[in-house]
């Protein structure tokens, strides 16, 4: 089972951020950037600690997806774009999850050509586009390649779902498995 979590990181109450996250954020160009960083990294640490009472202690993999060393056993993935943020959580799956705002995209065709797999259908519109790459990504990230591994072949069984992930944007998930059941949840409403 894959938990997925959407948070408005325009409204999301969390919890105040740590030293890494307000240095991190200080460097982002816009306020309204950073408070989003800021939000994002809250509810990250506020879900995950509903899944391990151990020390959230971070770590990067070797191509960079975050883990918890004190809690293996806790898989998590968190993707933002603009103010909504999608956080997936298992345990002992490989997740990814991707969120993009739907915007105006002129060259989406070069895009998917140089990204997609060749056996990728080609996007038909922007729309069309996000979608199919917010499943795209999500692949990548559970597979903790990100887009290093665009073009790689794909080895294993995979479980790829679009998301609700609000009016205006695409969403995906991806977990390590074949026929993985996906609970949604909203962070921050009736808590």
């Amino acid at each position: 089972m894959i938990a997925v979590w959407r948070v408005d990181l325009d409204r999301a109450i969390t919890p105040p951020p740590t030293a890494g996250e307000a240095a991190r954020a200080s460097r982002f160009v816009t306020p309204e950037l950073a408070r989003r960083y800021l939000a994002a990294h809250g509810a990250l640490r506020a879900i995950l600690g509903r899944y391990t009472s151990t020390r959230l202690e971070f770590a990067l993999e070797e191509k960079g997806k975050p883990y918890l060393p004190l809690s293996p056993e806790v898989r998590f993935n968190l993707s933002r774009s603009q103010g909504r943020a999608l956080i997936a959580v298992s345990r002992d799956i490989d997740v990814g999850v991707d969120i993009e705002y739907l915007r105006p995209l002129p060259n989406y065709a070069d895009l998917a050509r140089r990204y997609f797999p060749p056996e990728q259908s080609d996007p038909i519109d922007e729309a069309d586009f996000f979608r199919l790459w917010t499943r795209f990504e999500a692949l990548l990230k559970a597979r903790g390649v990100g887009l290093y591994g665009a073009g790689e072949p794909i080895e294993g069984e995979w479980t790829i779902e679009e998301l609700d992930a609000g009016p205006g944007y695409a969403g995906a998930v991806a977990g390590a498995g074949l026929g993985l059941e996906i609970e949604m949840h909203d962070f921050g409403v009736n808590e």
